[in-house]
């Protein structure tokens, strides 16, 4: 007598199944996995998370009304790069005037989106020919220069204002280049105020 033999027809639905929920399974990995470990991660394990930032000047903290610097900011609905002058404009003072202008004429088409400002608190006649021949496009205004700060030290600073008059950034001499001409185009793209 003949054995029957096993009918393979069978086997063939039940892998393809088999397969199948093993994918969907797979996906739902894929999906959750990364959600349940960063769940963790900020609620159980804060010190795990990342505390990089992008932004390459100093954040002011919290943000510092321009207008109570000169009542004359509040005048601007650009951007504004502020560079408070305290006294005389030596040569730290005027390779950060050279480093501002260059900054705003590498933002190209976005440049009319950004004012450039020298905060002065006395008139000084070399400051003014200075502006008037190398920055024609700074406008002057006076108010109160000091601007306290802790991580930077001595030395001249651009502070950065934005159109709602909030001074919300800080650059030291070593920043006032290529990285803040890289933070003023990421803050241009993504804003759609000034």
């Amino acid at each position: 007598m003949n054995e029957p033999k096993p009918d393979s027809s069978s086997d063939a639905p039940s892998g393809k199944l088999m397969a199948s929920r093993k994918r969907f399974i797979a996906l739902l990995l894929i999906a959750f996995v990364p959600m349940f470990i960063a769940y963790a991660i900020f609620f159980h394990f804060p010190d795990w998370a990342p505390t990089g930032t992008t932004n390459q000047g100093e954040l002011v903290t919290p943000s510092v009304d321009g207008t109570t610097m000169s009542e004359e900011l509040a005048t601007f609905s650009t951007w504004v790069l502020i560079q408070p002058i305290e006294g005389g404009c030596g040569d730290q003072c005027r390779e950060m005037l050279y480093l501002s202008r260059q900054v705003v004429t590498g933002l190209g088409k976005d440049a009319n989106r950004v004012q450039r400002v020298v905060l002065i608190s006395t008139d000084t006649p070399d400051l003014m020919e200075h502006l008037g021949v190398e920055h024609p496009d700074v406008k002057v205004v006076s108010g109160m220069t000091t601007f306290k700060r802790v991580a930077t030290g001595d030395g001249p600073v651009l502070l950065l204002m934005d159109p709602n008059h909030n001074v919300m950034m800080l650059y030291s001499l070593d920043k006032a280049g290529k990285p803040m001409l890289r933070d003023l185009k990421h803050l241009l793209k993504i804003s759609n105020i000034g």
